[in-house]
């Protein structure tokens, strides 16, 4: 038997996706398991055991009606039995559809009812994305305590030796960025929390992200912080974050690779919805203020008078009483 998945289309949902995949391998034990899923979030899921095969695509592949369909149509060769589609978007389930797999699973939102042969209603009550996606093969919830992103000796050879190149010892990782201005670190705020530290730092991000990285580590003068932003690929950024002692991360992508690897991470949230993607990691803890004007709408901060407040009021106490709960500072 053949099942595909079709992941989530952002870093950190598809990590978050990672226990249903291996919940599903686990209930179909000799069933190939399948990932169908855009280039960027390809990473997540490499060298996985619990993953057979990985289809990849492009930006390209699904940006219009003809590129769709042909992206659904050379499915066909894979002869898929099962596909769930874990996001809520239409384009998946046409895409599933013109797979010509046999059962087609997944939530009936944005009118995609009949292109699947089992609509599942969408939960009544707040679920963590986690769990919704559990909730597709009638998994309630798990535990998060097992590995679900694997890497190869040879990827920490490598991050070992670069990390000994740059004279890079049991760093600190900074996840300070996100696509949504409303959950990136303003700068200050970064200074407040690394002040007088004699800790080491790394700053990991993307290329756009490298002259954010330049104004954190001027403003931190006499603090060793580091910017790997826009030199590594995803994988190479996995692996780096793997050797980190901890990590300090905004409610994005890379925070969630960070918990999940089983680094322990402190997460910052504010603009989102905590309850629904805070952190699965077993050694993350969350650090949200609730402030009144939180969680953001549509990612944008709307308080004028107090832009990203719920950011500004967590302290360097509130960082280092953190520290201490997760028993980092020793």
């Amino acid at each position: 038997m053949k099942i595909a998945v079709y992941s989530p289309n952002w870093v950190g949902d598809a990590a978050q996706a990672l226990p249903f995949i291996h919940e599903l391998k686990s209930q179909n034990p000799e069933a190939k398991i399948i990932i169908v899923c855009k280039d960027w979030v390809e990473s997540v899921f490499l060298h996985n055991p619990c993953i057979d095969d990985i289809v990849s695509l492009s930006a390209n592949d699904v940006k219009g009606v003809i590129n769709t369909i042909s992206t659904g149509i050379s499915l066909r060769k894979k002869k898929i039995d099962y596909f769930y589609t874990l996001t809520d978007s239409f384009r998946s389930s046409v895409i599933m559809w013109l797979s010509n797999a046999i059962y087609r699973v997944g939530y009936n939102t944005q009118k995609r009812a009949k292109l699947l042969t089992v609509s599942v209603p969408f939960p009544s009550t707040r679920l963590h994305r986690t769990n919704k996606y559990l909730n597709l093969i009638g998994k309630e919830k798990t535990q998060f305590g097992q590995k679900y992103i694997y890497l190869k000796k040879s990827e920490i050879d490598w991050a070992e030796s670069l990390m000994r190149k740059r004279n890079i010892n049991s760093p600190i990782a900074i996840l300070p960025f996100s696509v949504a201005d409303s959950r990136t670190f303003p700068k200050d705020k970064v200074k407040e929390w690394l002040s007088r530290s004699s800790d080491q730092y790394v700053v990991f991000g993307s290329k756009g992200d490298i002259s954010s990285a330049k104004k954190i580590i001027e403003q931190n003068k006499g603090v060793s912080v580091h910017s790997f932003c826009g030199d590594f690929s995803l994988r190479q950024s996995i692996a780096l974050i793997s050797l980190c002692r901890y990590a300090i991360a905004t409610d994005s992508g890379l925070g969630h690779i960070s918990s999940i690897l089983g680094v322990p991470t402190i997460s910052f949230f504010g603009a989102g919805v905590s309850d629904i993607t805070k952190p699965i990691g077993a050694n993350s803890i969350l650090l949200n203020k609730n402030v009144s004007c939180s969680p953001c709408n549509k990612n944008i901060c709307y308080n004028y008078e107090n832009p990203l407040l719920c950011i500004h009021e967590i302290t360097k106490s509130d960082v280092n009483y953190a520290i201490k709960s997760l028993h980092l500072d020793s």
